[in-house]
Parts: structure tokens; C-alpha cells; sequence
């Protein structure tokens, strides 16, 4: 990305651009599942505190966002990542997954989960290299067969610092 500006910044989930990126993970998401819905991902599910949602922009384009969302009063849940397919491979995602992380772990929660499937191989691989392990469904995944949800201890201030 030489000669490029990248971005990851904290953004409303209701803006243009988020909703731009809301929308074509979703469109990837009924392609990789095989299946046809409204998106019910909306800026609600990312409503402070604690939930936030970043987006990666290369030179203003939006190109990748992230979200974090309540989940327990240890743990908080990663929703909404997605990097375009020209990005892919190019570092924003692990930029925006440390986002997420470091907002996390600034707060004191002790984890982050969140939920990928089997039609989603290079999200698992992603994840698994950045820490995370697989565990039981949880939550809203409960019921879901095609989740598998993973987890990641965080550092907390006190423990790094």
C-alpha cells in the first residue's frame, strides 16, 4: 500500500460508509451461507458503551470496518469484521482486530468472542493466528449449527502496565 493513507478510526455505525461496509459484508455473508435476508446488523448493536465501531479507509475510500459489541460483564463481542477484497492480505484487518482488542482491554474486559463458520475458512485461519481458540457456541449462537465461535484472552491496563 505504498503511497497510500490508511485510516482506522472510530466512527458512528449509522454513517454512509459504515452502512456501505455493514452491507457488503452481509452480501458476502448470504453468498458464503447460501442464503438471502435483510441485514439486521444496524447501528444499534454497536450503541456506546461499550459497544464502537471502527472503519479502515484508504485515502478517505472505505475499505474494512469492525465492530464491538456487549456480550458479558467479562466479555465483550466482535462483530461486523470485514475488509475488502482488494485489501485482503494487506495488514488492515489485524490493524482493525488490534482496535477492537486495545478499546477492549482499555475498558478491563478479560475477552473478546466472537462467531465465524466453516464457509468463512480464511476468517478462521485469521483468527486463530491472532490468539483466538475455538470454544462452545455462546449467546445468540446457541441455536446456530453453522457457528463456530471463538475467544481470545486480553492483557488488561493492570496486567500490562
Amino acid at each position: 500500500m505504498t503511497g497510500v493513507t490508511e485510516k482506522i478510526t472510530s466512527v458512528d455505525p449509522d454513517s454512509e460508509p459504515a452502512r456501505a461496509m455493514l452491507d457488503a459484508l452481509w452480501g458476502e455473508i448470504q453468498r458464503r451461507y447460501g442464503f438471502t435476508a435483510p441485514n439486521p446488523m444496524g447501528a444499534d448493536l454497536f450503541a456506546e458503551p461499550p459497544g464502537r465501531f471502527w472503519l479502515a479507509t484508504v485515502d478517505d475510500i472505505p475499505v474494512g470496518s469492525v465492530g464491538i459489541t456487549a456480550h458479558t460483564e467479562t466479555a465483550l463481542e466482535l462483530d461486523a469484521m470485514y475488509v475488502t477484497p482488494e485489501v485482503r492480505g494487506t495488514g488492515t484487518a489485524q490493524r482493525l482486530l488490534a482496535a477492537a482488542e486495545e478499546y477492549a482491554s482499555s475498558l478491563g474486559y478479560q475477552a473478546i468472542r466472537l462467531r465465524t463458520g466453516e464457509p468463512q475458512p480464511e476468517s478462521v485461519r485469521f483468527y486463530e493466528k491472532a490468539g483466538y481458540r475455538r470454544i462452545p457456541r455462546f449467546g445468540k449462537w446457541l441455536e446456530d449449527d453453522t457457528a463456530w465461535c471463538f475467544e481470545k484472552a486480553l492483557s488488561t491496563p493492570a496486567e500490562t502496565g
